[in-house]
């Protein structure tokens, strides 16, 4: 790895095996006077709901790169209507909403289109987020290359 590579930043660190892991990465960068890296180091805290919803978008955005048949919102739409959808509907409000919009049949590709726009995701949970990223990662992760949710701070 001479450059920067497949890093993402920023990262948040919350264990020792974190740690470890961006210790490794950083020792095989190439660094000189001509050539050199900055590195800032903070100490900061996050919602959990945030890391949860910055790793969905960060694999969202791996499946659309690595397949490129989907953009981010359409692997997003696809994924909201596939397990997100149905971990919502035994919301007795969720549901009703969700049965007014399709109450017409619309197609799949109708339901992905209105789930751009939909709120499904943002009304969950965090065990709820969980489950879906749980259920996302158990399908897709065998396709895909994701990121490992601990190298987030995430722990599903």
């Amino acid at each position: 790895m001479g450059d920067l590579g497949r890093m993402k930043f920023p990262v948040r660190l919350v264990d020792n095996y974190q740690r470890d892991r961006l210790a490794d990465q950083i020792k095989q960068l190439e660094v000189s006077r001509e050539k050199p890296i900055l590195v800032k180091i903070t100490d900061s805290s996050e919602k959990r709901s945030h890391a949860i919803n910055r790793l969905a978008h960060m694999w969202y955005g791996s499946v659309s790169e690595q397949g490129q048949e989907y953009t981010q919102g359409q692997v997003k739409s696809n994924a909201k209507l596939r397990w997100a959808v149905p971990i919502m509907r035994k919301h007795e409000y969720f549901n009703s909403q969700w049965m007014k919009l399709t109450e017409a049949f619309p197609s799949y590709e109708e339901q992905i289109e209105i789930l751009e726009y939909f709120p499904v995701t943002s009304l969950m949970t965090n065990p709820e987020m969980s489950q879906y990223l749980n259920d996302f990662k158990r399908v897709m992760g065998q396709k895909y290359e994701l990121t490992e949710p601990r190298l987030e701070g995430v722990f599903l």
